[in-house]
């Protein structure tokens, strides 16, 4: 291990009171929205921006990667065509200026993230199409702007890169909708998935069902947290499969199965906690082989504290293999995030602590700072 530590770092100490004062020095909540004439239409814009530095032991556990990096750049458009037609996307280009492991930077362009276009025949029906989020967990389909904790847990996403999908996204569509006095969400949808050679695999499919004991939440995204604003308690599960052709004849299945609880309370004088629980059962099968058989584990859970605008957090996650010969691993996450002025503009302090087996433990140090206006 080397012989300095974040903590004694005087070059970190310096850059997290940098980014301190840069957040206390930002604009209050701002948004820029055009409408028709007739009020019938409009278009919003806006933009998330986070600025990150992270301190991570390398796995030779002898040296550090420091970095300052983009985690998040994305700007965001809705367009309200009419009260049934509604198209929402943002672009994205994460970690941009994150230091890669032959010491150049990630300049990667900037590309679609979201593009959904949403037809409402009703509340309890509506059609979404386009790059969509599949609907395993909660944590799935949270938005990036509004997490309690730093970031998404660090599996959540695990079948993205095996699965050809981006972020969690994939291309395709679903129907949507709230019943039982929004009571009940259902999502099913049908997704591109994983083409093969000659693009002859069956589609995806991805759907959920949750049931909120009170507080429905009815927006294509969920919430990390309402910082003692809302009271929401659900209890949801979802599927993700696919069935693909093997070389040489015969099929075989992806299969993504995920529970999760979900629940933020408000309490007297604007205090309020958020406790989140989320569970995946993945198996690649022989199909998707660099998606061994798994269960990934996420629970994250904050108190806040209105008057100063605190709120410590905990995020523990485990990902757990089949396979005895594969590597299982924990992170336990403990923050500090000071809502400045909520989700619009805040500063979030972590560190992880990363345990894999037959391995020595590694530590995770970040500050970030985000900006939001939508």
């Amino acid at each position: 291990m080397a012989s300095h530590h974040f903590w004694g770092s005087r070059r970190v100490v310096l850059l997290i009171s940098a980014a301190l004062l840069f957040s206390l020095s930002w604009p209050a909540k701002a948004q820029l929205q055009f409408s028709s004439a007739d009020g019938k239409q409009s278009f919003k814009i806006g933009v998330l921006g986070q600025l990150q530095l992270e301190e991570i032991d390398n796995t030779d556990n002898k040296t550090k990667a420091d970095n300052i990096f983009l985690r998040r750049i994305r700007l965001l458009g809705n367009y309200t065509l009419s009260k049934q037609l509604t198209v929402f996307f943002d672009t994205d280009a994460p970690n941009l200026g994150k230091g890669n492991a032959d010491g150049s930077k990630n300049n990667a362009d900037m590309f679609i993230q979201d593009f959904i276009v949403t037809y409402a025949f009703s509340k309890q029906f509506q059609l979404d199409g386009g790059m969509l989020l599949t609907g395993q967990t909660y944590n799935h389909l949270q938005s990036a702007a509004s997490l309690l904790a730093l970031d998404y847990g660090p599996y959540t996403f695990v079948e993205s890169v095996p699965t050809t999908s981006r972020t969690g996204r994939d291309y395709g569509a679903q129907a949507r909708g709230y019943l039982l006095d929004d009571h009940l969400e259902y999502r099913a949808g049908v997704f591109q998935g994983v083409r093969g050679v000659s693009n002859t695999n069956a589609f995806r499919y991805a759907g959920r069902v949750a049931y909120y004991v009170f507080g429905p939440e009815t927006t294509y995204f969920y919430r990390g947290t309402s910082l003692g604003k809302t009271q929401t308690l659900s209890i949801g599960g979802g599927f993700d499969r696919q069935n693909g052709d093997l070389t040489g004849g015969g099929s075989a299945t992806y299969k993504n199965y995920g529970a999760d609880l979900f629940w933020d309370q408000p309490i007297a004088g604007g205090n309020g906690f958020t406790l989140q629980a989320d569970i995946n059962k993945i198996d690649g099968d022989l199909f998707i082989k660099s998606l061994p058989k798994q269960s990934n584990t996420m629970i994250e859970a904050g108190f806040y504290f209105a008057g100063i605008k605190l709120m410590p957090y905990i995020q523990w996650a485990r990902q757990d293999f089949d396979l005895a010969t594969l590597l299982d691993e924990k992170r336990t996450q403990g923050g500090l995030a000071f809502w400045l002025n909520g989700h619009n503009s805040n500063l979030k302090l972590a560190y992880t602590s990363i345990d894999r087996d037959r391995s020595k433990k590694r530590s995770q140090f970040q500050v970030q700072y985000q900006v939001f206006a939508f």
